[in-house]
């Protein structure tokens, strides 16, 4: 990265790397609230009003909790499959029931997947409880403990105190260089205030520019020694959430377009340049909506189907079997013992309700070798896995 990469602007706050000639830490603006992009209106008014949409869909979805259980942990996935973890959904699935059956195999890719998943979690429980004043400097902090807490050399839980880069082996050799550690307090302290917008006067900041904003301006501090493109895009839904919105899954379609989204980045972060950035973001929005508002059809489609086996086999007792094929959208792999422990009933109960499951095909067992027996509501799972490329323009 050269000085001259950057905007007059920046190129004048930019700021010398010592022993490093001619390389320069970029020292971002404060973050905006919006910015003006023209260009994006059309997609803008789209965007909100696929979330608006999405949002009607989903207060009138009897499962929408455990839908969204099962979006987080494919975001998981996704997020972190961008940094360079091979797990995937279904082995993440997997992972988890035999962690919680504690027939736990050595797999370090797939407990930093699930790690994603207690940090978000939390993000979720805590901005459930406080609101929009729950995104604070301390959850990222907290946030960052809990994704990193395997990887002690990334400082969990505390901002850098050395100097980071971003692309090449070598600083000389990087793409983007972000502010010296001794920034790194005082960006964060304002980006805070973005988190915790208010509108002054009649002028109100829509929340989408402003999570394009607030994520474009977390990664160009990248105020953590590893992790901090898993925790920008985990601010996105925390954000949403923190407003009531939809908190809709946005590493899914960024992935799609991986190469673009550091692009686009870059230039919003480098050239002040938010147009591609904004549009990118947008694009991803409606294809999250669109994609969620379809998942919930084919799910409605899918649970009237069983219901109708179930209705036929009267014969076939206990009201343990619906219990658990109630679980299903938010636990597509299950055990029994996972089953028994979540609906507080009997192993053989859950065993005898997964046995009829798998008779009636609505549950198969997993074709992979673990010490816990799983079985995967295979419909559920295509539906989560496709339809995703058609959702984006």
């Amino acid at each position: 990265m050269r000085k001259s990469d950057l905007h007059r602007s920046l190129q004048a706050t930019a700021v010398a790397i010592p022993g490093k000639g001619g390389c320069y830490a970029v020292v971002p603006h404060p973050a905006p609230s919006s910015v003006d992009v023209l260009a994006c209106a059309a997609t803008l008014q789209m965007a909100r009003r696929e979330l608006d949409l999405l949002k009607g869909q989903l207060s009138r979805c009897a499962y929408a909790d455990r839908l969204l259980r099962s979006l987080n942990r494919r975001e998981a996935v996704d997020s972190s499959q961008i940094e360079g973890t091979r797990t995937s959904f279904d082995e993440l699935l997997l992972y988890e029931m035999d962690l919680a059956d504690k027939a736990i195999p050595a797999d370090a890719d797939a407990s930093e997947t699930l790690a994603y998943v207690d940090a978000a979690t939390f993000g979720e429980e805590t901005v459930r409880a406080h609101g929009q004043s729950a995104l604070t400097r301390q959850l990222l902090l907290e946030l960052h403990a809990r994704l990193m807490a395997g990887s002690p050399r990334a400082q969990p839980g505390h901002f850098r105190t050395v100097q980071n880069h971003i692309g090449g082996l070598r600083i000389e050799d990087a793409v983007f260089v972000p502010p010296p550690p001794g920034e790194v307090e005082r960006l964060i302290a304002d980006l805070e205030g973005l988190l915790q917008y208010a509108p002054e006067g009649n002028l109100v900041s829509s929340i989408l520019m402003r999570t394009a904003s607030a994520h474009a301006q977390f990664e160009a501090i990248h105020p953590f020694t590893d992790g901090n493109g898993r925790i920008g895009r985990m601010l996105l839904p925390l954000m949403l959430q923190a407003e009531d919105e939809p908190p809709i899954h946005l590493a899914t379609f960024l992935k799609r377009r991986q190469g673009e989204y550091y692009e686009k980045l870059r230039a919003a972060q480098m050239r002040l340049d938010w147009t591609p950035w904004v549009s990118l973001f947008l694009d991803s929005v409606i294809a999250s909506c669109r994609h969620t508002g379809q998942l919930v059809v084919e799910i409605d489609d899918i649970q009237a189907g069983w219901n109708n086996q179930l209705k036929a086999r009267r014969k076939r007792r206990h009201a343990t079997i619906w219990r658990v094929a109630e679980l299903l959208p938010g636990q597509p792999v299950i055990t029994a013992k996972e089953a028994a422990r979540q609906l507080q009933v009997t192993f053989p109960a859950a065993n005898d309700a997964i046995a009829e499951l798998v008779e009636m095909d609505i549950l198969r067992p997993s074709n992979a070798q673990r010490r816990s027996r799983a079985f995967q509501a295979h419909q559920i799972l295509n539906a989560l896995h496709t339809g995703l490329d058609g959702v984006l323009k």
